[in-house]
This record gives structure tokens, sequence and C-alpha cells, in this order.
């Protein structure tokens, strides 16, 4: 008899990120920032980059410039 294994949606996995991102102002100012996120499986690269982008828009405004945007799984 073989084993089945299920996942139901209270045992959903998750996974850390680490990300660094630096954007320009219209202005000229510059801000990086770096911090980690756990995300549920299924989060997208995309997803992941919009959330991090919307924090720096509600402190700067727009428009703004991505100058650097980087995303590792957090593990070594």
């Amino acid at each position: 008899m073989t084993a089945q294994q299920t996942t139901t949606a209270s045992e959903q996995t998750t996974t850390q990120y680490h990300w660094i991102m630096t954007v320009q102002t219209s202005d000229g100012r510059v801000n990086t920032r770096t911090a980690i996120i756990t995300v549920p499986d299924g989060f997208t690269r995309a997803s992941a980059f919009d959330y991090v982008f919307k924090q720096f828009k509600a402190d700067y405004g727009s428009p703004l410039t991505v100058l650097f945007f980087e995303l590792q799984p957090n593990r070594l």
C-alpha cells in the first residue's frame, strides 16, 4: 500500500524571500530598502515586486524609477 500525501488550505506551505530594492524619486532622492517576506506557494515574482513597490509608492508617491530589485530565497 502506498501512502498518499494531501495538503489542505490550513497546511499551505510558505517560503521566506529576502528582497532589496532601490528607487529614485522625480526630484533625485534615492532610497534602498531590504527585508524578508514570507509568501505562500503560488506567489509570483511579479506579485512580490508589486508588494514591495507599493510600499515605496506609499512613502514617496509617483513617479518612481526602480534602479535595482533583487529577490532570492532566504536560505543558504
